[in-house]
């Protein structure tokens, strides 16, 4: 997401700024190319793999890193550009652009995995019904609804709110953003829709999940041997065996708890330093607002390495599509 007005205005008018960010620029660049690397990835391994594509909830995943990718080719890469001039060289047109863009990646991102922990309360809630019930279609419909509304959402605001108020204040030759984002009741609007809310939303869910999982594990006792980290974030239920269900709940819960915590670490900062903003306008640094912006779209980055960590058939396809022999270990559960 775009960095704030405040903080815009510190920028610009620092002369020695380009050379001070020149070894964070390095850093930037970096988290472009993996992030790009790391999605495209992760759809070429869908585009390939028929397993990933026979499971309508994987879809989640794909949607994920779809929304992910962008970030990696527009937010990235025109931010850094940003940083590098010291002032947006890109104009008017380019500038509602990538906002649009990087505010609507940024939301479906946070809605994907609000769909993920949906989907694994559905598969806890529903049981054998869950096959029936999460169908391509309505998977397909959940995620063209979460960006039919989102993409309006921000695109709106970015293109007409300065006709509407019949007057331009942003200079989009030195600067791009938001006017809304000079706006206190705005940020407190955008903090409590765009992370507040979700995060409660994905907390209670989650909560409700684990609570289920640790019931049913005092009453069917799982045996070990498998390796809970090599696990699917979303699956189909094929067997009636208790014990085969609840492994394979747990391990879905683990990839999922890893989602969530990487998602609250990368997103937190950033909202935190944003009510502080609003509460003492220039008080907090040129480098932290840079940090926490950057470190925000580092989810995008470190998703796809996730998925690898925490699902066999992606990590697979990594090893294939980068020509690396690894001999495939299947567990009579994975799937």
């Amino acid at each position: 997401m775009e960095a704030f007005s405040s903080y815009n205005y510190v920028r610009n008018q620092t002369d020695d700024y380009t050379v001070d960010v020149s070894g964070g620029i390095v850093i930037c660049w970096i988290l472009s190319v993996l992030t790009i690397f790391g999605n495209s990835l992760v759809i070429l391994a869908f585009i390939t793999e028929k397993s990933l594509r026979s499971n309508p909830a994987n879809l989640f995943i794909l949607n994920l890193s779809v929304s992910d990718l962008l970030t990696g080719i527009f937010s990235f890469p025109l931010y850094t550009l940003w940083l590098m001039f010291g002032y947006w060289p890109f104009g008017e047109g380019v500038c509602k652009m990538w906002m649009i863009i990087d505010y609507t990646a940024s939301a479906v991102s946070i809605c994907g995995i609000i769909l993920i922990s949906l989907d694994r309360y559905w598969m806890l809630k529903l049981k054998l019904k869950y096959r029936q019930f999460q169908t391509s279609k309505r998977v397909t419909l959940m995620i063209v609804v979460s960006w039919a509304v989102l993409l309006p959402f921000y695109a709106i605001p970015i293109l007409f709110w300065e006709k509407f108020r019949g007057e331009q204040i942003i200079n989009y030759t030195n600067n791009c953003e938001m006017e809304l984002m000079k706006s206190l009741a705005y940020n407190l609007l955008m903090v409590f829709i765009v992370f507040l809310m979700p995060l409660q939303i994905i907390v209670y869910l989650n909560s409700i999940v684990y609570r289920e999982i640790r019931t049913r594990s005092r009453t069917q006792p799982v045996t070990h041997g498998i390796d809970s980290a090599v696990c699917n974030v979303a699956f189909s239920v094929t067997s009636e065996n208790p014990q085969t269900m609840l492994k394979r709940h747990r391990k879905a819960a683990v990839t999922l708890t890893t989602l969530v915590t990487v998602f609250v670490i990368c997103w937190t900062p950033y909202y935190i330093i944003l009510i502080w903003s609003i509460v003492c306008d220039g008080c907090l640094s040129v480098t932290i607002y840079e940090v926490v912006n950057y470190l925000l779209w580092s989810n995008s980055t470190l998703n796809p390495f996730l998925y690898a960590l925490t699902n066999l058939k992606i990590r697979e396809c990594y090893y294939k599509f980068l020509g690396i022999n690894y001999l495939k270990r299947r567990v009579h559960t994975e799937i």
